[in-house]
């Protein structure tokens, strides 16, 4: 009974300090800036640049024409400053979401207006 009793106190002090040494020390980010000198201030962002119409629909059509699947396909583009307009047919749904994608990607903060047809598969 002693002997159970040694053991299992043993046994609990040796679980005890086993915890405490498991415990990574205290983690501290090392100074960034030699010391003596001060952090930057912060800076704002530069404003977002703003493309032209003209830009816009030739950015847009360079991607059009750059795809090899919107190769065989007639899309038109039509920029104003609120919206850039989709026009024309395309063979598949495939080639009508890339499209859309590819427009939605280079419109900035203009609405992308859908006009395109898909071509009926037979």
């Amino acid at each position: 009974m002693r002997l159970a009793s040694c053991g299992l106190a043993l046994l609990l002090t040796t679980l005890g300090f086993s915890q405490q040494q498991a415990q990574p020390p205290p983690y501290t980010t090392p100074p960034t800036f030699p010391e003596g000198q001060q952090m930057p201030p912060d800076q704002k962002a530069p404003p977002p640049q703003v493309l032209s119409t003209t830009q816009v629909e030739q950015q847009i059509q360079e991607h059009f024409n750059a795809e090899p699947a919107l190769a065989n396909t007639n899309v038109g583009i039509k920029a104003d400053e609120t919206s850039v307009l989709l026009t024309g047919t395309v063979d598949s749904d495939v080639q009508h979401a890339l499209a859309l994608r590819i427009a939605e990607s280079y419109a900035g903060d203009r609405k992308v207006v859908d006009k395109i047809k898909v071509r009926q598969q037979t």
